[in-house]
């Protein structure tokens, strides 16, 4: 009887994405073997090719083939992994947040929008969102010392991180690998590009505008913060640290090594032909002829791939290893273990890699393509685009890996929503930004969110006490942008939508 009462209660726990999408696999492939669900299909190169159920083997099969056919993601996702390990490793980042503290001194209220808008570049442009956990233990301290609460920087940092991912313009993790896998002709990275920079600017603003509301409450009323009886552990616990980093003349350089190859991406995901403007494509097509020995095997800037791309971070590792030199196992080390960080991310896109090669082999794709087609055009592009919104927000609570859910869902729904209007699919990537970039702030299957919450001794109650007014005004803003997005005339090369 004691030995009875002492065993653990069995406490259920949302599966992991590996397990949700080893799952899904399973169930597609005991579905392909109900006749009529499969069929022949067309591979890329126009052949015909035979369709059919596939076997309980498969299921081992499909992962390895989907990290083989996403080669290419995995190499730029590791090498990017390593690239913001060596620059962690500097304490460039840190030293820079500590600088911009030390000098906000008497003026600690314009911290926030300064942090929001830093992020949130950060958020839209590379995904930033992990790597600001470091910098709570930085910035905690100072608000408090400030008068307002530990949630005031939580909701600083993670939103504005947060919101930038929302409102991903060029992210690669979302918007690159989304177009990659929706497989739509004339699709590219910038398109869409305008309206997604109209959305961050909207809501980064409306983000930074509420966080400021609620430090303002707080230290106005102390009462008024969810946390205000935790105060005295907060301030026992987050004492003024003297640890932040200096900010030498090498961290500088990596910082600004780090700008610069951010800006140079930027530069070359976007499709400037879109726009008008060749020179950079002539450029390209001069240094290739005229110095192949600078470079001669990539394509211009505007069109560059996720190789490219990975080659200019490996470049930009080397160079800040160099600046940050403390030996060549040091580096190493950093680089390897700033790819190692991220490697799940790697491994998520393989078994979402796998629901793809499962779905297209067995013909099952095209089946359900074919079969969702007509009916979802009956809903006609405006309720299309909110219903896929809603799906995002859904799904996005148990698939949060962007890069993951993208590899899974696109594949299928690209092609569909290019079916009810041609264009709609970059509408369709936009709304999949919005979605899994909010629930990827507010869900406690969010690594991230659970590891800021447990870091800064918030409980997940307070903090969504604290958060809500600012989680509801995004989902509505995101669909009002929705709604005007689709209204604009579409095109698979618009830069509009």
């Amino acid at each position: 009887m004691e030995n009875f009462k002492n065993k653990k209660k069995f406490k259920w726990r949302i599966p992991t994405a590996f397990t949700i999408l080893i799952s899904i696999t399973l169930l597609l492939i005991l579905i392909s073997w109900i006749p009529g669900t499969t069929s022949d299909w067309t591979d890329t190169d126009g052949t015909i090719q035979k369709g059919g159920p596939a076997g309980l083997f498969d299921l081992f099969i499909a992962p390895i083939n989907g990290l083989k056919n996403k080669i290419d993601v995995v190499i730029y996702i590791l090498i990017i992994g390593g690239f913001l390990g060596v620059v962690v490793s500097s304490k460039a980042l840190d030293a820079g947040i500590g600088r911009l503290v030390k000098k906000m001194k008497g003026r600690e209220l314009l911290i926030i929008p300064i942090v929001m808008i830093l992020f949130s570049i950060g958020g839209t442009v590379f995904g930033m969102c992990e790597e600001t956990i470091a910098l709570y233990p930085v910035l905690i301290p100072v608000l408090l010392a400030a008068g307002f609460d530990v949630i005031t920087t939580i909701l600083a940092i993670l939103f504005g991180a947060g919101i930038g991912v929302v409102c991903s313009t060029i992210n690669p993790f979302v918007i690159q690998i989304a177009v990659d896998n929706a497989n739509v002709s004339g699709l590219k990275t910038s398109t869409g590009i305008i309206l997604r920079i109209i959305s961050w600017l909207v809501l980064t603003s409306s983000g930074i505008a509420f966080v400021m509301w609620y430090a303002i409450k707080v230290k106005n009323d102390p009462k008024k913060s969810p946390v205000y009886e935790d105060k005295d552990i907060h301030e026992k616990l987050f004492a003024i640290s003297q640890d932040i980093p200096k900010f030498t003349k090498k961290r500088k350089a990596i910082l600004a090594i780090f700008s610069v190859t951010f800006i140079i991406m930027i530069f070359s995901l976007i499709a400037w032909n879109q726009f008008g403007l060749s020179v950079f494509e002539t450029f390209t097509k001069w240094v290739s002829q005229k110095s192949p020995y600078i470079a001669r095997f990539y394509n211009p800037i505007g069109s560059w791939n996720f190789l490219e791309t990975s080659a200019l971070f490996l470049l930009s590792s080397i160079v800040i290893g160099f600046i940050e030199w403390k030996g060549e196992e040091d580096f190493v080390e950093s680089f390897i273990k700033g790819s190692s960080d991220i490697l799940s991310v790697c491994l998520v896109i393989a078994f979402a890699g796998g629901i793809g090669f499962i779905m297209e082999h067995t013909g099952m794709q095209k089946v359900l393509v074919n079969s969702l087609s007509s009916p979802m055009r009956g809903i006609g592009k405006y309720g299309f685009i909110v219903l896929a919104f809603l799906f995002f927000l859904l799904i996005s609570v148990f698939i949060p890996s962007t890069s993951g859910f993208a590899t899974a869902v696109f594949p299928v729904l690209g092609p569909i929503a290019n079916s009810i209007t041609i264009g709609l699919t970059s509408g369709t990537i936009t709304a999949f930004s919005f979605a899994n970039g909010i629930i990827n702030v507010i869900s406690p299957t969010s690594a991230t969110l659970m590891a800021v919450l447990s870091l800064s001794k918030v409980s997940y109650g307070k903090f969504i006490k604290a958060s809500w007014p600012l989680i509801c005004s995004l989902i509505f803003i995101s669909i009002i942008i929705l709604l005007i997005g689709v209204s604009l005339p579409l095109s698979n090369e618009s830069p509009w939508f």
